[in-house]
């Protein structure tokens, strides 16, 4: 590491001085190291703290060469040895003194690692190696001072530790609303503005996938809705691109944002789907056409729970079921869905009761989703569940009904569209 000086602002909080600047990528590169003997004495520590290194900086990489409108967060580096030298630069503007601006100085024997940011430090420095172009592009950085003792090991753990554990990932509801490279967040705001059975007060937004009981307006839940586009992104993309993709891949995939001609695809894609459900189902249908106040209140009654449609537990493994048909034979979205055209929607009925509903309480059941899933794709065809779903599916209806395995696998044979 070589001396240089760096323009910075000093900053304090808590008992912890800090300075704001930037570094250009190549610095990053070259002066940051991994975290070593920093934060743990122990061998075993301090392996852990490096497994903590996941793949995760290979996605970042790949961000950083592929989107030009790239960007990061300050990173938090942590510096000791050698002597960095701090050196005020005065000045005043309209007779307001600033006293925080500076030079911080480095003599070139610091020791610098990241107590925020390891991924990013390793992703930037992989990138680098493929364009060195990148080196001139610059990150914020904070610097913490640090020192290799035990007491200075602990308050560098501290922050770390503290770092990771209160930041909060983004809520998926603020997704849907921002995220411009999400595929599925785009075109579920487009349908939002654009569709008629979500328009309006038709979606309930919130945080929650649940809907609550005094909700008699909304169809679902934005949360629930996102999640059916997004097991339909997934039979679109695999079918369009011939590959079935696995959570993984799909989710790599949501961090990009598609051509526009993809992404119109998908959206004429869905509104098929939606299309398809509303002439099939003739309360989807009535319930757009219902311009009164509570169009969904006897769709999702408190006396007999309503409309399966009209309850996440019901909506998402019903698409689900239909995109795994879709996917595992070659009937296309619109046969398979018109195949379900006698499906019993009631949620209090002979199939559905303890499973969705329980006719006592007059509540519904939430645990039972891979349940539905099964039982759904069981009336198309059982074959297409694989002998560990089938199990499963009597495991859990015997253990419901308080029946054995023999009596389970006999009750659901007999339960047909």
């Amino acid at each position: 590491m070589e001396a240089i000086k760096i323009p910075a602002i000093r900053g304090k909080i808590g008992n912890t001085v800090y300075y704001s600047t930037t570094l250009t990528f190549r610095q990053i590169s070259t002066m940051v190291r991994k975290v070593d003997d920093e934060l743990h004495t122990a061998n075993s520590l301090k392996e852990q703290i490096q497994r903590s290194l996941t793949d995760n900086f290979i996605k970042i990489k790949e961000y950083i060469l592929k989107r030009e409108d790239r960007f990061f967060d300050s990173l938090v580096l942590a510096v000791y040895d050698g002597e960095p030298m701090w050196t005020e630069v005065r000045f005043e503007i309209e007779n307001n003194p600033y006293h925080n601006v500076g030079l911080l100085e480095f003599t070139g024997q610091e020791k610098i690692f990241p107590v925020d940011g390891q991924h990013r430090v390793e992703g930037i420095r992989a990138a680098l190696i493929e364009n060195e172009e990148l080196g001139r592009e610059t990150i914020s950085v904070m610097l913490i001072g640090h020192q290799n003792t035990p007491v200075g090991r602990e308050k560098s753990r501290r922050i770390f530790s503290t770092l990771n554990r209160y930041v909060k990932p983004v809520r998926l509801g603020d997704i849907i609303a921002l995220d411009e490279d999400d595929i599925v967040a785009i075109v579920t705001r487009e349908l939002l503005e654009s569709y008629p059975l979500f328009m309006g007060n038709r979606i309930k937004i919130s945080n929650s996938k649940a809907m609550p009981q005094s909700d008699k307006e909304a169809f679902t839940s934005l949360m629930t809705l996102y999640q059916c586009h997004l097991v339909l992104y997934k039979t679109f993309i695999s079918q369009k691109d011939g590959k079935t993709y696995n959570n993984s891949q799909i989710n790599d995939k949501l961090k990009y944002r598609p051509e526009e001609e993809i992404i119109n695809e998908f959206n004429d894609y869905l509104i098929q789907f939606w299309n398809c459900m509303k002439s099939t189902f003739n309360e989807i249908n009535n319930y757009i056409n219902d311009n009164s106040n509570n169009p969904a209140e006897e769709l999702r009654s408190s006396e007999n729970g309503g409309n399966l449609f009209f309850r996440p537990i019901g909506l998402l493994p019903f698409v689900e079921a239909v995109s795994r048909i879709s996917i595992t034979t070659t009937n296309s979205i619109d046969e398979i869905i018109k195949n379900y055209t006698n499906l019993n929607r009631c949620v209090h009925s002979d199939i559905w009761d303890m499973i969705l509903w329980n006719p006592r309480t007059k509540k519904m059941i939430m645990r039972n989703q891979s349940l539905v899933y099964y039982l759904l794709i069981k009336m198309i065809d059982i074959n297409l569940l694989t002998e560990k779903e089938k199990s499963s599916m009597k495991s859990k209806y015997a253990t419901i009904f308080n029946i054995d395995l023999q009596e389970a696998e006999r009750r659901i044979s007999e339960i047909t569209l």
